[in-house]
């Protein structure tokens, strides 16, 4: 149980950080390009962190919560099925278990015992036959509040040289930090998965890479058509 949660929070973490990072390193780049100005950056990055970090929680929350609600539809509709065909129900368990190389005898105890808690059945049948566990349901705050605190983690690390440094070395130590953090969640995230955490360590760089360079592309190009 404690396990699956932290896996559901390391998630949402992972994926913010990244997007964090990646968002707001190329969108800094871009505008560095283009403005030639640390203040302007600095403040737009503020803006981009704050705006995108809520969007990002909220969507987050919508996303999970609009899920769980489907969960507790599918949960309710089998709960009904108990209660109204509870014959039906017992063919179910029959087919399901007799499918997995039990005995009729054993089948007899375990139709026995689940009928003797309706809870127990409805867990098992939304387990064996939905693929749900009613107990590890997502909780839409917490997904939410990962999601956009490490977004806005993730996205202080390309916006923190910008308050310290002058434009230049800035997007420089700026480029070095992001590149540097995502391949480290990248590394690590391949080491929990049991991949290359060199390979997908780069794969992250890469993206983020590609990122940037079109940040600052498109900054570029804007300052020379806007006059």
């Amino acid at each position: 149980m404690a396990r699956d949660w932290i896996r559901r929070l390391i998630r949402d973490a992972v994926f913010g950080a990244e997007d964090g990072m990646i968002s707001t390193a190329g969108a800094l780049t871009g505008i560095a390009a283009g403005s030639q100005s640390s203040e302007v950056v600095a403040l737009s990055g503020l803006v981009i962190i704050a705006v995108e970090s809520v969007s990002m929680a909220g969507g987050s929350y919508l996303s999970a919560k609009s899920h769980r609600q489907y969960l507790e539809h599918l949960l309710r509709e089998e709960r009904d099925q108990i209660e109204l065909d509870p014959e039906g129900e017992r063919r179910e368990i029959r087919q399901m278990y007799g499918g997995r190389g039990f005995t009729p005898e054993e089948i007899a105890i375990i139709e026995r015992r689940l009928f003797e808690d309706k809870e127990l059945l409805l867990e098992d049948m939304a387990h064996k036959e939905l693929g749900i566990i009613p107990r590890h349901f997502e909780n839409p705050v917490e997904n939410a509040l990962a999601m956009g605190l490490a977004y806005m983690v993730g996205g202080s690390v390309p916006l923190l040289p910008y308050f310290l440094l002058p434009l230049k070395p800035a997007m420089v130590l700026s480029a070095l930090a992001a590149g540097a953090a995502l391949f480290g969640i990248g590394a690590a995230k391949g080491r929990v998965v049991r991949l290359s955490w060199f390979r997908s360590g780069v794969e992250m760089l890469v993206v983020g890479t590609a990122a940037g360079l079109i940040g600052f592309l498109v900054g570029r190009l804007g300052r020379d058509l806007i006059p």
